[in-house]
């Protein structure tokens, strides 16, 4: 009987001391998990974050029929539409369409000059001369522009050409083969 009672004693004392053991093991575990939960969810919005400032993005495409949509509203609007324009925290990025193909739509006749940015161009249809730089002349431009600027570097374009024209840089188009169209991505 004593050896019984004696067990029994010892059954119920283990079961006392493993209680509270068990229910510290429990809140432990409880509190474990939870912080591990609240690091994946801020590692996760981390993340989220981080590609949200990342130079990958949503894809733009603009299919033919957009562009030369685009560029018929370029013709109506004197030459030049916007096509595309992005702001981020970096500035403001913009994708134009030109189309010279009228005297609207021509350079000045002082000719074209970029303030604070480097045009980068591509030309998507037609031919011109493209002419750099130059001194000013007195007669009256022709309905591309221009003609009131004698000499400068002269090259000849056309589609699929791409050329890269510096701020400041006074240039201007004859030779005009139309539709002379190209789009211009501006560099600051």
């Amino acid at each position: 009987m004593v050896v019984r009672f004696y067990s029994a004693l010892t059954r119920i004392s283990a079961q006392i001391t493993n209680e509270p053991m068990t229910a510290l093991f429990n809140i432990r575990k409880t509190v474990l998990t939870g912080l591990a939960l609240v690091a994946i969810g801020v590692g996760w919005h981390a993340k989220t974050m981080a590609q949200g400032n990342s130079p990958s993005g949503v894809v733009t495409v603009f299919d033919h029929e957009k562009l030369d949509t685009s560029f018929a509203k370029a013709l109506s609007n004197g030459g030049s539409n916007l096509l595309w324009s992005h702001t981020s925290g970096k500035g403001t990025y913009n994708v134009d369409v030109h189309s010279r193909e009228s005297e609207k739509a021509a350079c000045k006749p002082e000719g074209c000059s970029h303030k604070d940015y480097t045009a980068v161009v591509y030309v998507v249809s037609g031919a011109a001369t493209l002419v750099v730089g130059g001194t000013g002349k007195t007669t009256a431009p022709d309905k591309f522009g221009g003609q009131s600027i004698r000499g400068g570097e002269s090259h000849r374009i056309s589609k699929g050409d791409v050329f890269i024209m510096p701020p400041d840089t006074v240039h201007w188009y004859k030779n005009v083969e139309t539709p002379f169209r190209y789009l211009e991505v501006p560099v600051p």
